[in-house]
Order: C-alpha cells, then structure tokens, then sequence
C-alpha cells in the first residue's frame, strides 16, 4: 500500500489533503506540532512533535505543508523564521533522500511574485521578487528542492498556493477576520488600494481548498513531474476583497494599505493543466453564499 507524510498536518489545508489522500486507498500518517482539531481531522495516523526530530522513513510520497507563518510574523521575527523553516526543509529533504522517497510536493505561496505584473507565470522573465521574509523563505526553499533534485536525485515539486479559502479557514487569514466580524457583529475592515489603482480594494485569485488538495494529489502521481519544478495553484480569475466582504455582509470600513501588500494577484495556470491536468472549478463567492448562512452568529 502507497504510505505518504503529511507534514503540517493540523494546519488549514492538512485535513483536506489527507481527506484526498485517503479517497486514492493510500496509508496516511500526519505529522504536526500543534494539536490536531477533531472537528476537522480525517482519520489517520498523527505523530505530535517537531517533525525535525523524527525519522522520516518508510513512506513512499511526503507533502511538505509545515511552515512557520504569516507575512506580519516574519517581518517581526525574521531570523528566527527563517532558521526555523530553512532548516526544517532541508532536514526532511535530507531524510526524504536517505530512506529512498519517490517524490516530495512542496507548499509555496504566490505572493513570491511581489511587485511583476499580472497574470503570474511560473517562467515569467522578470524574476520573483519578495517584498518581505515569509515569501523570501517560500522561494529560498522552493530553491532548495530544485537543488537538491538536481544534486542527490530526489524528485521534488513546488506548488505555488494563491489565496486558498474553505472550511476550517486558518485564524489568520482575511477571510477568517471577517467571519469573525460577522459573528461579532462588527465592521469588516479592508486596506484601501492606491490612488492610482482602478479598483478600490485588492484583488485575489480564490483557489478552494479541496482542489487545491486534488493539485496536491495528482503532483504525486503525475509522470511529468519531480524535476524541481513550480507550478501555480490558482484559477485565472480575480475576485475583489471588497467583493468579498459585501458577500458575507455587514458593515464595511477602510483603512490605508500596509506597505507588504500587492494590490492584485493573477494566476496563469496552463502549466498546473498540462503537468497535473488540473482545472479548477468552484467560484469563492458561490461558495460563499452557501457556506456563510451556515456560521454560528452568536
């Protein structure tokens, strides 16, 4: 039986991969500092610690997910971010190496791209450009794995995730802050664009989460990947934040944009059809309209 490694399992998009993992027949264990949510937490093995302290071996695919985030928190803890997520990849690349794995799929983020115009194409001539530590250490690590594929022979992928939404949101995310303020019954508060801009609030490329865990899927499975290559992860279609705010309702309020944030986020995603075949489907604010009649608004 096909056994995978799902670091960084208790995350936001862990449950969902391991859901995915589990539909194809394969033995799944998750790995994960933190406690798992069992209101979210298909059923497979979980090991609790620090993944850099355990042996990685016996598994025939890993899916690296785990990752000290967000954006602000790098800005204020550089350094040790950094040590912390460098030199956790590089040990579960070493292991993944040591004990024979077939293939390892790395989670990257889009907004690595910075500042480029938009869409986002993975061989875009312009190269990334990081504008603050968490995406400076998403693309260090993509580095990394193409290296390391390069120099000891183990196949790697890097999948670049754009703003991936869904049931049981991460705490920290945009779309979790307005859900909160829905229920709390307050305003929703949105970063205003520049003058220059055309549109009042930030543009975002919506990807849901189950079929970003399928992207996942099928990067382990598919034959023309492993060569260290990138691959975004998104849909081609941008949805305004504001358009978003409107769609859960209530009160709306701006405030001025944080110098870390780009205005617009693009995929292109002709490399995630050709190498994953891989499409997909569902509209954030479809989602939406089902899923907020379903929030707990005490």
């Amino acid at each position: 039986m096909t056994r995978v490694l799902i670091t960084g399992v208790s995350g936001f998009i862990g449950p969902h991969v391991v859901e995915a993992c589990i539909k194809k027949g394969w033995q799944v264990v998750g790995i994960d500092i933190r406690d798992r949510n069992p209101k979210h937490s298909p059923p497979c093995t979980f090991w609790k610690g620090d993944l850099r302290t355990f042996s990685l071996c016996g598994f025939d695919y890993i899916i690296h997910l785990a990752f000290v985030t967000n954006i602000p928190n790098s800005i204020k803890n550089p350094i040790e971010t950094t040590r912390d997520n460098i030199e956790m990849t590089a040990k579960v690349l070493e292991s993944a190496t040591k004990y024979n794995t077939k293939k390892l799929v790395f989670s990257s983020t889009a907004s690595l791209y910075g500042h480029n115009p938009t869409p986002w194409r993975e061989d875009m001539p312009s190269d990334p450009d990081p504008i603050e530590p968490y995406s400076w250490q998403k693309l260090s690590c993509e580095y990394l794995c193409k290296m390391w594929t390069k120099c000891y022979g183990l196949p790697t992928t890097v999948l670049r995730l754009f703003q991936v939404f869904g049931e049981n949101q991460r705490h920290d995310t945009a779309m979790a802050a307005f859900f909160r303020a829905k229920k709390e019954g307050k305003p929703i508060t949105l970063t205003q664009t520049t003058a220059q801009s055309t549109f009042r609030s930030a543009q975002r490329d919506f990807v849901y989460v189950k079929e970003v865990a399928e992207a996942f899927v099928r990067a382990l499975e598919s034959e023309k990947t492993g060569k260290g290559e990138t691959i975004n992860v998104g849909t081609g279609k941008v949805t305004t934040i504001e358009q978003i705010a409107k769609a859960i309702g209530g009160e709306v309020v701006f405030i001025p944009k944080r110098g870390f944030e780009v205005e617009r986020h693009e995929a292109d995603v002709n490399r995630a059809k050709e190498l994953l075949g891989w499409s997909p489907t569902v509209d954030v604010l479809e989602w939406l309209e089902k899923f907020v009649p379903t929030l707990e608004l005490k």
